[in-house]
Formats: structure tokens, sequence, C-alpha cells
């Protein structure tokens, strides 16, 4: 082979090998790029709301406002919460878990949650059209129905925040836990036990929410007949409660959760001095515990805090 043949054949495998390297780079730079544009799309997913609306909302919110009854399942999860409406946040066991966090009022000044600059809004009052049209002005809006079912509420939450496998395991902690407890108490099978709850003047008597969510476990207390058939079957959460109606839902069992102000201790401590009260076989029997209404409620952090509290009320 002569050395002008050569010569070619050099300088043609020399731009061969140049262009392999350009179309190297080239893919290599384009890369980043279509990395970027994925990472773009997947800052937002779309959620249906209870009301069948689809929104955007952030796949992962950092500053998030939330107003409703139940911000203990927020913080258990640790959820970035940047407001809510303290009203909700006096009691012992969430006060040390609100630092850094901005009471926007009940339900919800537009002024102060629009100076926080949320990226997301879950209202507790998911039955305000109005309002939540104007929060969504503000950020993405879900309606939250605070008054769900913890375990639904929860699941919710896993499903918004993308913490589906923390829900699971908050869910199946508190039932283990919960299992443990009940073997401690050794509760007999058919003992039932009521909730009473002292609120001012007004007496209440709760159904399978709230602290019933603890009470009324699988391998906890029954509930009793008229509990069951005037509250739970109805559907409702509680029923107004006159005094000479006490003997018809009061079980072996009697919780009482007074809230913490003069009226109501003052109304409470009546209660159970009274004459028709000491006829409870469950008072003559010592069967009764009393405790502040900030336990009625089933938020997680308050829900964890009870399987503790519990067997010290019954002093066991």
């Amino acid at each position: 082979m002569n050395s002008t043949i050569r010569k070619h054949l050099f300088i043609w495998g020399a731009c061969f090998l140049l262009l392999s390297v350009l179309a190297a780079c080239s893919r290599s730079e384009s890369a980043p790029s279509q990395e970027l544009v994925k990472t773009n799309e997947q800052t937002t997913k779309s959620y249906t709301t209870q009301t069948d609306e689809v929104i955007e909302i952030p796949t992962q919110p950092q500053r998030v406002i939330y107003l409703g009854s139940a911000l203990g399942d927020l913080l258990a999860m640790d959820i970035p919460v940047v407001g809510a409406n303290l009203i909700h946040a006096s009691e012992s066991y969430i006060v040390d878990r609100l630092e850094g966090m901005e009471d926007v009022g009940n339900p919800g000044d537009l002024e102060a949650i629009t100076a926080l600059q949320p990226d997301l809004i879950l209202n507790g009052y998911n039955q305000d059209a109005d309002r939540n049209a104007a929060f969504s002005k503000i950020a993405p809006t879900i309606p939250f129905n605070s008054a769900l079912p913890f375990t639904e509420r929860v699941r919710e939450l896993g499903n918004i925040f993308g913490k589906q496998d923390e829900a699971e395991q908050w869910i199946s902690r508190f039932d283990t836990k919960a299992e443990a407890m009940w073997d401690k108490l050794n509760v007999a099978e058919g003992e039932t036990a009521t909730i009473f709850l002292q609120l001012g003047k007004q007496l209440y008597v709760m159904g399978n929410r709230s602290l019933g969510v603890v009470l009324y476990q699988e391998h906890g207390f029954a509930i009793p007949p008229a509990i069951q058939q005037n509250i739970i079957d109805k559907d409702q959460t509680f029923v107004e409660l006159s005094e000479e109606l006490m003997p018809d839902y009061a079980g072996d069992h009697l919780f009482v959760l007074t809230l913490d102000n003069d009226e109501s201790r003052a109304e409470s401590e009546r209660l159970l001095q009274s004459t028709l009260w000491k006829t409870l076989p469950a008072v003559q029997q010592g069967h009764v515990y009393t405790a502040s209404a900030e336990w009625n409620t089933d938020n997680l952090l308050a829900l964890e805090q009870l399987l503790d509290e519990l067997p010290k009320w019954m002093n066991q």
C-alpha cells in the first residue's frame, strides 16, 4: 500500500474517531437536560379531593398550613406545618411540638396565611366551600375531613404527602401496642365502658370515636347497648345527655373527662357527688376514672400516649 493511500485512510479514521467522540459528548450533554425535564415534571402531582376535584399539589410540600382538630396526625408524621389554628393545640401531648409554628387563627385568617407563603393548605373545615375558594388563591387547597376515623385520616395524609408506608407503620404500631396494653389490663369478655364528657354545664356521652378508639378495640371494653343504638348506629359521635338518663348509658366502667376550666370542674364535681351518680353499679364497685377532656381525641400523638395513660388511670 503506497503512502498516499495510507495517508487517506489515516485521515478518514481520524475523522471517524472525532465524529464518534463528538456524538458521545452530545449525548452526554443532552442527558442532564432530559433528566432536568423529568425532575421538573415530578415536582407536582394530581390529587383528587373528596369533592372529586382534581388539583395539582406539590409532591413534597415544605410549607403546610393545617386548619382543623387533628394537628397531632401531621406532627406525628413529621409533616412540615408552618401554620395552624392553634386553638386546638393547647393539650399537654402537643405543646412541645409547636416551636416555629404560627397561629393563623380559627378558622384561618387569609392575611396571616398569605404571609407564611404556604405551598399547600389543608382545610379541616372541609365543607366551607367559600373558604376553600379563598385559600386556593393563596396555595393549592385540599378540603380535608378531620372527622374521619383515625386510620382513614392517616392513610389519606400518607397519600397526600407520599408517606404511605409510614402511615401503615403508624397504624400497625398502634395496634400492636394496644393489644399488649389490653393483655396487661385483662378486661373480662363482655365488660362494658362509658365515656362521659363534661363541658361546662353540658354533659355528653361519647361513641366509638376519640377516646372510644382506644376503649372499644377488639381486646378492650364492649360497647353498652344504648351507646351502640343511639350513637354509633345513627352515625353520631356523641349525644348530649340529661343526668336522669345516665343509668341507661352507664357501663361497667365509667370514664369521666372534664374540660379544664372552673365551670366544668365545678359541674363535674357536683355530678360525682350526686345521689343518682352514687347509685350506679360502676361507682359502687370503684370503677370510675377521671381525666382531662384533652384526651377526648384520636389524633396520632394523643393515641400513642393514651396507651400509656389508660393503665395509669385504672391504677394498673
